[in-house]
């Protein structure tokens, strides 16, 4: 009987012990709380797999009636969101090279003559195929959208009910619609923000957990030799993890650089930066390997989901959509895939660069601050 007791005073207070630990542990417990209801909140919203509100850019040659009809269906359809109105093929194509829109619709010079007339003609579709999801549908969605013009509005007018308006879709950058094409090169940048910030992270965390983070301030090492001397490997690390990543993407999975190889060793290195400054901060919030990996959950599935790697951006809610430009693995992404599948330049990619920069800048700014603080 006594034993008996002694079992369950014992349970009792091991019990008691832990959620002493736990409320005293504030941080941990509320993550422990927090989290599984974010993530709920952003798989729901975030996993969209109809694709809607394609950006989408118009070339009206013709500039009559039924051309602007075309327009107003393509609006009303909500699959394409019409941002710009170009003025050349030129235009239309460096539009669509920089990001700013998805597809492109030419509508020829004489449309509505040739309609009247019942002349065969065409209207051309040019779609990014870098997204080869985006590209498949807003082929099959303009091309019936075209057709149904054709069939539907034309015997309504003049009735005849031939379809003679040819919707001819021309596929840029990825004609073989390849999905690996466009998710490898943003695996690219998912790897390089997760090794990379976990690693940081969990360096100087460990360094607190053993007590040696106070043991290294009474050496002659000043706190800034101290956070340069503890983020320079793990920066090796990354451009390492690149390079390999980089090989396995080229040979393996055949995907090609279509643009300067250089600029993108460049920005990637700006990338690395700014995973490092958010290891950094991490770092300064959590005070244990528990606590560590719950804020890495709370920046990386919010990135992957959020940034456009996998769903499009332009389905996501409002809220969720704001969201994504405070996440620089966004602004990476289109570099990435601006560089590697479309060939774009510098100043093409000059509105993700700075952002993804003054992202870098502040994270870091923030971080060393508040690192300082904690050690002094």
């Amino acid at each position: 009987m006594f034993k008996n007791n002694s079992f369950f005073w014992g349970i009792k207070a091991i019990i008691s012990k832990e959620i002493i630990h736990i409320l005293n542990d504030r941080l941990t417990l509320s993550l422990a709380l927090l989290i599984p209801a974010i993530q709920l909140i952003i798989y729901g919203f975030a996993i969209d797999m109809d694709v809607k509100h394609i950006k989408t850019a118009v070339l009206d040659f013709d500039k009559t009636n039924y051309s602007r009809v075309i327009v107003e269906k393509l609006r009303n359809s909500q699959y394409f969101n019409i941002k710009y109105f170009s003025e050349s093929e030129e235009e239309l194509s460096s539009n669509i090279v920089d990001g700013k829109v998805k597809v492109g619709f030419i509508i020829p010079k004489n449309f509505q003559s040739d309609v009247l007339l019942t002349n065969p003609t065409q209207i051309q579709i040019l779609v990014d195929g870098s997204d080869s999801s985006i590209a498949q549908q807003a082929s099959n969605t303009g091309s019936l959208i075209i057709q149904n013009f054709s069939l539907m509005t034309l015997e309504k007018k003049i009735g005849i009910s031939t379809n003679f308006i040819e919707p001819r879709t021309r596929v840029l950058f990825n004609p073989d619609l390849k999905s690996a094409n466009f998710m490898i090169p943003g695996l690219l940048g998912v790897i390089m923000q997760i090794i990379t910030t976990f690693l940081t992270a969990l360096a100087i965390v460990r360094e607190k957990e053993k007590g040696t983070l106070e043991q290294l301030m009474v050496t002659p090492v000043g706190h800034g030799a101290l956070l340069i001397g503890k983020l320079i490997p793990y920066a090796v690390i990354g451009i390492l993890q690149f390079t390999i990543v980089i090989v396995v993407m080229t040979l393996l999975f055949k995907v090609p650089i279509h643009g300067s190889f250089l600029l993108l060793c460049i920005l990637s290195m700006l990338f690395l930066f700014t995973s490092l400054s958010i290891g950094l901060f991490i770092s300064t919030h959590a005070e244990n390997f528990s606590q560590t990996q719950q804020l890495l959950q709370l920046i990386i599935i919010p990135s992957i989901l959020l940034s456009g790697f996998i769903f499009p951006r332009e389905n996501m809610p409002f809220i969720m959509y704001i969201i994504g430009y405070f996440i620089p693995l966004t602004y990476f992404l289109e570099i990435l895939r601006g560089i590697i599948l479309r060939g774009a330049g510098f100043m093409s990619l000059l509105h993700n660069i700075i952002p993804l920069t003054l992202y870098g800048v502040l994270v870091l700014a923030y971080a060393v601050r508040r690192f300082k603080k904690q050690i002094a």
